[in-house]
């Protein structure tokens, strides 16, 4: 009889997979973030960057204009001034001073003569007053003060006119000017001769105010309306009102061509020195200079 043959049964064991899977695996992960992350931080810088140089030129520009209008703003609000120094003062001598006096005193200087002044035509006389014949007087009868009046004086008869009771006038007189004080025949209106003009002494020193020596109008900055319209002359007529001390007290601007140049003209006289007006006896004065030529040309 066979005998059954057993048979053994193989044990199948499960894949485990490759042992150096995980050690391939070992950071695939962090290197994938990180691709991801950098990629974004590269794309984010590089398009700040970008935008900024592709926003340069304009930035560029406005800050063109900003620089521009700031100088232009000091330049139109600074001008040069040139000033005047005062000549220096001359040395006195005494001896020659000395000498000039002695000669002053030997020959004195003898002022003009004036034309003499007319008295005043003075006025004519009152006319005389008559005598009034009148009835005696009664010494117990009453006195009628009513009705009209009557100027009497010495005189045979009533003349006429204007009358006076001390008149001396034998002629009619209708001027109402007439006095008892008056000249006979005359016919003029004034009691009292006009008063004799002041005798001025000394040489008179009197001068207007102008232009100081030396000064420069061609420094005028020209107006920014004339950049704009392209004009490149242009002339402006003003008179100035100067101080005492040599400075404009203002301006006015007698032709004006427009543009801006009256504006720019007024300005640039403001800051300029100006000889001063002397009265008679040289004393500094205020006073208005002749009309003044400001040509602007470039």
């Amino acid at each position: 009889m066979a005998r059954p043959v057993r048979r053994r049964k193989l044990k199948t064991v499960p894949d485990r997979g490759d042992p150096l899977a995980a050690v391939r695996e070992f950071g695939r992960r962090a290197t994938r973030t990180g691709l991801i992350v950098g990629f974004t931080v590269a794309t984010i810088t590089h398009g700040f960057f970008g935008g900024r140089a592709l926003a340069a030129p304009t930035e560029m520009r406005w800050w063109a204009e900003s620089v521009q209008r700031v100088v232009h703003e000091y330049l139109w609000s600074n001008y040069d001034i040139d000033v005047v120094k005062p000549p220096p003062e001359p040395v006195v001598d005494e001896a020659k001073n000395d000498a000039a006096k002695e000669k002053e005193e030997a020959n004195p200087v003898t002022p003009a003569p004036r034309a003499a002044v007319e008295p005043a035509s003075p006025p004519p006389a009152a006319a005389q007053a008559g005598k009034l014949l009148t009835a005696p007087e009664q010494p117990d009868a009453p006195l009628d003060l009513t009705g009209d009046g009557f100027v009497t004086g010495e005189a045979d008869s009533f003349v006429g006119g204007v009358t006076a009771a001390a008149g001396t006038g034998t002629t009619p007189t209708y001027n109402t000017a007439a006095s008892p004080t008056g000249k006979p025949g005359a016919t003029g209106s004034s009691r009292k001769p006009p008063p004799a003009p002041s005798q001025l002494s000394g040489p008179d020193r009197s001068r207007g105010a102008t232009i100081a020596q030396g000064t420069n109008w061609s420094s005028c900055p020209f107006p920014p309306e004339a950049d704009v319209d392209q004009v490149d002359y242009a002339v402006v007529t003003l008179v100035v009102t100067v101080r005492a001390d040599g400075t404009a007290r203002s301006v006015q601007v007698v032709s004006d061509p427009g543009h801006g140049f009256g504006r720019a003209a007024r300005m640039c006289a403001l800051s300029k020195r100006y000889q001063p007006a002397w009265d008679r006896d040289g004393n500094a004065i205020m006073a208005t200079t002749p009309p003044i030529r400001v040509t602007f040309t470039r």
